[in-house]
């Protein structure tokens, strides 16, 4: 089949399209090539505004990523997140999985009762002093626990998987039933394995929320060894010279500026989100759209 191409007409169409996204694609990636280097850039570079959008070959430094590596605090901060975001996924797709395959049964009794609940708590809320109570009361306040289990549910996630559910035939659930298995056998068998793009999606949101979160952490923990990354990445941005002193000293600020390791901190915590899309990037898409379908 002969390739068909545009009339001559659209060709104008065309040019203004592929300008404009060739703009907006500069404008988002350009940010992200200066932050990277300025996080090798030599401190002469930085202090004299010489850091483009590509680093000087000639004249790339990592110290300020090994004086970021060297700082404690932050280290220990990257993996106490990357521990209650690993947990955290898990027991919210735990959770997600099993409301969302209830909700997506017609033969559920109270099945629009819990579907109008769920939206209306996706729309309003308790507020933050009751909440915080709540979790008083449950002894939560100021543990490692609160730092995964204070996100391990949400009702927009859990309405993309129900959508995905409930594309399933229902012949496979029948045909499974009259084999014997149970709801927890249909469910791990049959709906999480064909639901995986769905999955694929939730499993990215759940990720990148927990990672990306530091309110949990300030408002419900005091402990210096609670902190999350993002936490700690605020604290740095917003006191630079002040942290970057205190951690390294006056002898250090010869060698690379705070511009530098803030960049270099930066880039760290951003790695391993940029690093899991690709390999969820397949079904993305895919989930993104069945989950904008109606159920």
């Amino acid at each position: 089949m002969m390739a068909q191409h545009p009339r001559p007409r659209t060709r104008p169409a065309l040019i203004v399209i592929y300008a404009f996204f060739a703009l907006l694609l500069a404008a988002t990636v350009a940010p992200v090539l200066m932050l990277l280097s300025k996080s090798v850039a030599s401190q002469q570079s930085v202090l004299s505004g010489r850091v483009g959008i590509l680093p000087e070959w000639g004249d790339i430094r990592w110290d300020a990523y090994r004086f970021a590596l060297e700082n404690r605090g932050f280290v220990h901060a990257f993996f106490n997140t990357a521990a209650f975001t690993a947990i955290g996924t898990l027991i919210a797709l735990g959770t997600t999985s099993g409301f969302a395959y209830a909700l997506s049964k017609d033969y559920l009794r109270g099945r629009r009762f819990f579907v109008a609940l769920s939206v209306f708590i996706m729309v309003f809320s308790g507020g933050q002093i009751p909440t915080y109570l709540v979790m008083t009361r449950l002894k939560l306040v100021n543990t490692f626990h609160i730092l995964y289990l204070a996100g391990c549910f949400s009702v927009p996630n859990m309405l993309i998987l129900r959508n995905g559910f409930q594309a399933i035939p229902r012949d496979l659930e029948e045909a499974a039933m009259i084999d014997g298995a149970s709801q927890w056998t249909i469910l791990w068998r049959i709906y999480l394995p064909l639901s995986r793009a769905a999955l694929a999606v939730i499993t990215l949101y759940y990720a990148v929320d927990y990672w990306n979160n530091y309110y949990i952490s300030m408002i419900y923990t005091t402990s210096q060894g609670l902190k999350s990354l993002q936490l700690v990445l605020k604290e740095t941005i917003f006191s630079a010279s002040d942290v970057f002193l205190a951690l390294h000293g006056s002898g250090s600020a010869g060698e690379v500026t705070s511009q530098s390791v803030i960049a270099a901190c930066t880039v760290i915590a951003a790695l391993p989100v940029c690093l899991l899309y690709p390999f969820l990037q397949k079904s993305f898409t895919k989930g993104v759209m069945l989950g904008a379908v109606k159920g």
